[in-house]
């Protein structure tokens, strides 16, 4: 089994445990969304937002009262069926490796949170290229990745050590590695977050999270 089958699977499985189905959206995401608001206040008729790697769906939620038309991807089928029979609002769609299924400067919003880290150095780059390509021009790609020094993926390399995800793949991004990695957008702005699970203060959890604009 390679190592994309193997990260499928194990997302798959994933998605099927009660505690893996997150419900509250993540609070850094809830500023960026704000802010892309504050910055586009004219718009006349109602955005598309796209959540890629929507897992449970909890930023469906966010996206629709944010007021966005919400369309969501992923590529475990739990996943989508989850999204499909909680928020029949979304349209959800299985898929994953490009080319994606969607038109050309589609999107207002792509939101990509705790994704690419989780694909290969080639895998994140097509992935990318993508997302530019369904972003409207002065669009934004909204995103978080783990970033180096975490240790709560108990990683040995690039493979995950958590029961819950054991065996499947993650990388960890240096600053560095990101700006790179986003280079193609004309405006990036980055952060950075890092928390230890309760009861657990010897490890962390350790994500950059960006806002980039096309």
């Amino acid at each position: 089994m390679n190592p994309s089958e193997s990260s499928r699977e194990a997302w798959n499985v994933h998605y099927t445990r009660n505690r893996s189905k997150l419900t509250y959206p993540d609070e850094n995401l809830v500023r960026m969304l704000s802010k892309i608001l504050s910055e586009n206040q004219n718009r006349t008729q109602r955005p598309n937002a796209l959540d890629f790697g929507t897992g449970s769906g909890r930023h469906c939620v966010l996206l629709n009262e944010f007021g966005y038309q919400v369309h969501a991807a992923d590529y475990t089928e739990n996943s989508v069926q989850t999204v499909r029979q909680e928020y029949p609002y979304v349209n959800a769609v299985v898929t994953g490796a490009p080319p994606l299924p969607f038109e050309n400067r589609f999107f207002d919003v792509v939101v990509s949170w705790g994704v690419l880290h989780y694909n290969t150095a080639d895998s994140a780059k097509a992935l990318l290229d993508e997302k530019r390509r369904i972003l409207k021009q002065g669009g934004y790609l909204a995103g978080s990745v783990r970033a180096v020094g975490d240790t709560h993926l108990r990683a040995q390399g690039t493979e995950i050590g958590t029961p819950d995800l054991k065996g499947a793949y993650s990388r960890f991004y240096s600053l560095e590695e990101l700006r790179e990695t986003l280079s193609g957008f004309s405006r990036v702005e980055f952060g950075y977050t890092e928390r230890t699970p309760l009861g657990k203060l010897e490890e962390r959890i350790c994500h950059w999270i960006f806002l980039a604009k096309l």
